[in-house]
């Protein structure tokens, strides 16, 4: 069973009045190959896996157990899964270079889509549920129209190398993605350069995820979870790890992100201190962990990869004493997607949304 070095406080260390060591609330076990993607559902309590066996598989977070029979369609590995914006349809990235859509009971819709001459390695899909990007080691991406699949936008030709990891901002109009070394910014409308590439990392950039407010750009690489200003391209921060990572998360409900990697170990931090959050999660078996997310009411935490499996963690177990986010006004109040709106309330964690500007990171940060 995976358990908790120490139990996490707001100050980053144990507790000497806990003496009960958290332990994962449930490890859903039943793929037969090592797992890259799953995605909680909007009810908060199933949990939808994607596996190098070629299937999905659906648990339940209440009772630990697989709904129903795997997933099964041809395509080869999955490499990606990306929920819509109504939690009803969810896109899987195969090994074919294919994106298929699912229902959420495990009926596959009419219309496979095809145009990667590479493996799809990562999946965003819009903030209004509009479009699809699809990111390839074909070195490429393709923006899709949600309902009929057709390209809107690209492929958009990244000099990436591999297209690990993609994310869609806040209001839909820029897309982030990371490759071999770099991230890059694109403008989802025309998918051209926002600004200049974010050079100098090391290895490939296999996750990146934005604030909620779209401020800053979290990504994992090397042994490193970055933070940059999303406007100006500043380095802000770099959360230092034992070993490298291959993914990172940020809770809806708290300042936390969560990062795991190599060696099956996986950290908290908190967002605004920088601090860590208690000891790092460790995995018996040393797998790599190549997956990571919290539930969309921040209740639980859950990490996958080449364990076979996915591991569930109740949030409060783990770090009662978390900072709770203040109110923030939803996404869907935005008007239309992929376009610059009026500044919105204070209520939107006080971000005002403003054009970002070219910028050259000093490599020395990096």
């Amino acid at each position: 069973m995976n358990q908790l070095l120490a139990n996490a406080t707001l100050e980053g260390t144990a507790s000497p009045m806990q003496s009960k060591t958290p332990t994962a609330k449930h490890k859903f076990e039943g793929h037969r190959d090592k797992i890259r993607s799953f995605v909680f559902l909007h009810d908060n309590v199933h949990v939808v896996s994607g596996s190098w066996d070629g299937t999905m598989c659906k648990w339940n977070c209440d009772t630990g157990c697989l709904v129903g029979e795997p997933w099964k369609r041809e395509g080869g590995r999955i490499l990606a899964l990306a929920l819509s914006l109504n939690g009803k349809t969810i896109a899987c990235g195969r090994e074919d270079g294919s994106v298929q859509r699912w229902d959420t009971n495990g009926k596959m819709i009419e219309g496979i889509w095809t145009g990667h001459s590479g493996w799809v390695q990562s999946l965003s899909w819009s903030p209004r549920g509009g479009h699809i990007a699809s990111g390839s080691d074909d070195g490429t991406i393709l923006i899709r129209e949600a309902e009929s699949g057709k390209v809107g936008v690209g492929p958009i030709e990244t000099n990436q190398g591999y297209v690990w990891s993609l994310a869609y901002s806040p209001l839909g109009d820029r897309i982030a993605s990371g490759g071999d070394n770099t991230i890059c910014i694109w403008d989802s409308n025309t998918g051209k350069l926002h600004v200049d590439p974010i050079k100098n990392l090391v290895y490939a950039v296999e996750s990146v995820v934005w604030s909620l407010d779209g401020s800053k750009l979290y990504s994992a690489s090397d042994d490193l979870a970055r933070v940059f200003d999303s406007v100006s391209g500043t380095l802000l921060h770099r959360f230092k790890h034992d070993g490298s990572l291959a993914s990172v998360a940020l809770s809806p409900k708290h300042n936390v992100l969560a990062c795991v990697g190599y060696g099956g170990v996986a950290h908290l931090w908190d967002t605004e201190s920088y601090k860590p959050l208690g000891q790092p999660f460790q995995q018996e078996d040393g797998e790599l962990l190549r997956c990571v997310s919290f539930s969309y009411d921040g209740q639980y935490l859950a990490y996958g990869g080449h364990d076979k499996n996915i591991t569930l963690w109740t949030v409060q177990d783990i770090a009662p004493r978390l900072t709770v986010r203040a109110p923030m006004s939803e996404i869907q109040d935005i008007t239309q997607e992929g376009t610059q709106p009026e500044p919105p309330s204070s209520s939107f964690l006080n971000a005002t949304m403003i054009h970002m500007s070219t910028f050259s990171p000093l490599p020395s940060l990096l």
